[in-house]
């Protein structure tokens, strides 16, 4: 009798064990942990669309405010997902996730490239994205735009004039780091100078009276090996 019943026991918990071992997260992609990450995903999106974004007339102080204060709302919601996002796609290898977390890296890129000037940081994001999705045509071609705008160009920087406006500096030659704008009022006039890093780490400068371009200057600053 007691052999009959350890032959039973045995296949029972080895059918036990099996059921262990099955019964851990799914390492295939999978439609019902997949939409659950969408319906996440949907919901952050609205949070994002649902902060205020810059006036058009906003001053560049404005809208990195306006951006850091964004992000200081969302990050807890932000951070949560892009988790479990991770982990998700680190154990199944789904092609829909890696494809989000390359958009994500992208939207991060466009926030540093286009409100902070941070081109170097930038270019991580767009490069980390490429990583996740190598066919992304929006990575490819932010990569080959940061690269671009690391360095004021020459012929960009020559074609601003005196008595140009903020909005039409940008348009040339694009926006300098927010550390690199230094401000002084004077008598109730807002005196501010954009310094440009130069590929040959030399710097140039454009000067600004009340928003107001009323001087240039090319070589503001010599490359280091110059400057000794």
């Amino acid at each position: 009798m007691l052999y009959h019943m350890r032959k039973l026991i045995v296949p029972l918990l080895a059918l036990a064990l099996c059921s262990c071992v099955s019964s851990g997260p799914p390492s295939q992609p999978n439609d019902k942990e997949w939409n659950l990450l969408t319906a996440d995903y949907q919901w952050l999106q609205t949070l994002r669309n649902a902060q205020p974004v810059p006036p058009p007339a906003s001053s560049r102080k404005q809208q990195i405010e306006i951006l850091i204060a964004n992000h200081d709302k969302i990050t807890p919601a932000y951070n949560a997902f892009i988790d479990k996002l991770k982990e998700y796609y680190g154990r199944t290898g789904d092609p829909r996730a890696a494809s989000v977390l390359a958009r994500e890296k992208v939207v991060m890129g466009d926030e540093y490239m286009n409100y902070l000037a941070r081109y170097d940081s930038a270019l991580k994001e767009y490069r980390e994205a490429l990583q996740y999705d190598p066919a992304n045509a929006e990575a490819t071609q932010r990569v080959a735009l940061a690269q671009k705008r690391r360095f004021v160009s020459m012929n960009g920087f020559a074609n601003v004039k005196s008595g140009m406006k903020e909005d039409e500096v940008r348009s040339l030659v694009g926006l300098p780091r927010e550390d690199w704008i230094k401000q002084v009022v004077q008598n109730s006039r807002v005196y501010s100078v954009w310094i440009y890093p130069k590929e040959d780490g030399g710097a140039s400068a454009i000067y600004f009276d009340n928003g107001v371009v009323y001087h240039t200057n090319w070589n503001a600053a010599a490359p280091p090996a110059a400057a000794k």
